[in-house]
């Protein structure tokens, strides 16, 4: 009987122990991409083109929705750098779900900026985004892939 209680405190002991790391894993994640999230947009805000692309990898990949791709950090840059002189502004990101390992991080997100303002008013656009992020030679989190789309 002892033998019984043991092996149940045992088992109940080291899915405790399992689950709290699971719980820690997926908030260090979490942690993670909210922090990567932040590094945009303040780049973005404060439309700082140079900076927004460095956050990508070398030959990242980006789709802004409109059927293309976009290789590399200078075809990055000059989207973004045209997304400035058009006056988008004031960027937000909400995440949605994120998920990943020591090697590789994703998040789906709802995101919404504003546009110049015409006639006194702004427009917002706004849609999900889908990122991929994995560590570079230096051991920081770029994006690999990154795709929205708009629904307004």
């Amino acid at each position: 009987m002892k033998s019984i209680i043991r092996s149940t405190f045992a088992l109940i002991a080291f899915s405790l122990v399992t689950t709290g790391s699971v719980f820690a894993e997926d908030s260090a994640t979490k942690t993670t991409i909210e922090t990567l999230n932040n590094s945009w947009n303040k780049a973005f805000n404060n439309a700082d083109a140079k900076s927004l692309a460095s956050l990508y990898a070398e030959k990242g990949v980006l789709s802004p929705g409109n059927g293309k791709a976009l290789i590399g950090r200078a075809e990055i840059e000059s989207l973004f750098k045209s997304f400035f002189e058009a006056g988008l502004n004031n960027h937000k990101l909400e995440i949605v779900t994120v998920d990943g390992d020591d090697k590789t991080l994703y998040q789906v997100a709802k995101w919404s900026a504003r546009g110049a303002e015409k006639d006194g008013a702004a427009t917002t656009f706004g849609g999900i985004t889908t990122s991929v992020y994995k560590k570079d030679v230096n051991g920081k989190w770029v994006a690999q892939t990154h795709v929205w789309n708009a629904g307004n």
